[in-house]
């Protein structure tokens, strides 16, 4: 099958759905010192990107106090792209002291800032919170991750290909899936999708299986048109992810092994 021409991302140097997947490593903090200890400990294993899952920041009510981590943030990360990410505890994020319509006032104003590059946001929201989030970041020049997550099992590939597919017709300018396996068929069966996904969008895609049976795909993701993968840095912020140095390790011995080309 004819791949489409395919929509690449740069942002800040960083190439999201070109031939080598990014290293993005998730800030886990409860605190704004954390959050900013995180990051600089991290900055260490030089990853691609950040994100920062504001669920786990005890403050996140007080959208002053986000803004002023975010202004930090940017300032210890200099030109790393940074993803925005509040996750809800129905796709395995924390409990937070917000609604979801708060969520949608707090995307907006932290788009507004522009102090982030991505915004990660759930596409089984409620439809019209999806549409207000696509036109504030549209707005103010951020890009939206559309995302799913089933931490209970993995879907039939032709369920979550449309998963892909309906991100990118609700306007998103990526696509995310993770899924939970219940045996080696169901790591084949995430990669099959992305493979299938990869083939007809024109968006970068985003895909992982979760847990340590999943872990693989985290490794090999590249190769079936998954454009990033979620590092540990100092904290997991979802089952199975691997250390930064491992993965950088993979990655060249890929690289090697198909003769210099990449994924």
């Amino acid at each position: 099958m004819k791949h489409p021409a395919k929509k690449t991302i740069d942002t800040r140097g960083k190439r999201l759905g070109g031939e080598t997947p990014l290293l993005c490593t998730p800030l886990v903090g409860r605190s704004a010192e954390r959050v900013l200890a995180e990051a600089a400990g991290v900055l260490r294993g030089k990853p691609d990107i950040i994100e920062w899952r504001v669920d786990f920041f005890e403050a996140i009510a007080d959208t002053a106090a986000v803004i002023e981590v975010a202004q930090s943030l940017r300032r210890l990360v200099g030109t790393l792209p940074v993803i925005f990410t509040r996750r809800s505890s129905r796709e395995g994020g924390e409990r937070i002291a917000l609604d979801d319509e708060g969520v949608v006032a707090l995307y907006d104003t932290v788009a507004a800032s522009r102090l982030v590059d991505f915004i990660d946001f759930e596409m089984g929201n409620a439809a019209d919170q999806v549409a207000r989030v696509r036109e504030s970041t549209r707005r103010h020049g951020v890009r939206l991750i559309l995302s799913h997550h089933n931490f209970s099992y993995t879907p039939d590939v032709d369920f979550l290909v449309r998963l892909f597919l309906e991100a990118e017709r609700l306007g998103a300018d990526v696509a995310k899936v993770a899924v939970m396996p219940r045996d080696r068929a169901d790591v084949l069966t995430l990669l099959t999708a992305t493979e299938r996904a990869d083939a007809k969008s024109h968006i970068p895609l985003i895909s992982m299986s979760m847990g340590p049976l999943g872990s693989v795909t985290r490794m090999i993701g590249g190769l079936f048109g998954s454009g990033l993968t979620f590092a540990v840095g100092e904290a997991a912020s979802a089952p199975g992810q691997i250390p930064i140095g491992d993965l950088v390790a993979v990655f060249d011995i890929i690289r090697r092994a198909r003769g210099g080309e990449m994924f």
